[in-house]
């Protein structure tokens, strides 16, 4: 992704996604649930600016785009964490950049080491 891509206005990364598709206005109503045609062309005219988390993750699985982009996009906060699992994890401690490169073998092997350990107490 080149710099000018990603400081491309939510609305405009939206319609050039949509026509690289291609898919008119009118098809991205019927493909979603609820996001008409109408206010799927104000977001891209740049009139609605933070669309719902619903609507971004309608246009993502129908478009193909990555949610998260479209949420920083549209100035959403994103989440910090994958899901409640890896909140309430043995490794809920840890930074996720520390264990990010690790195989879910090496996941595996640091939570039972945290375990032994916690067994020597």
């Amino acid at each position: 992704m080149t710099e000018d891509q990603k400081n491309e206005l939510l609305g405009e990364y939206l319609k050039r996604s949509r026509l690289s598709i291609p898919m008119s206005l009118r098809a991205v109503e019927r493909a979603t649930d609820g996001v008409t045609n109408g206010y799927l062309s104000q977001i891209e005219s740049g009139q609605i600016k933070q669309p719902s988390p619903n609507v971004l993750y309608q246009l993502a699985s129908t478009y193909g785009l990555d949610y998260r982009d479209l949420l920083v996009r549209a100035r959403h906060h994103v989440p910090v964490a994958e899901s409640n699992e890896e909140k309430t994890s043995e490794l809920a401690g840890i930074p996720l950049r520390a264990l990010s490169d690790l195989t879910p073998d090496e996941r595996k092997q640091v939570t039972e080491y945290i375990a032994w350990l916690k067994t020597r107490r």
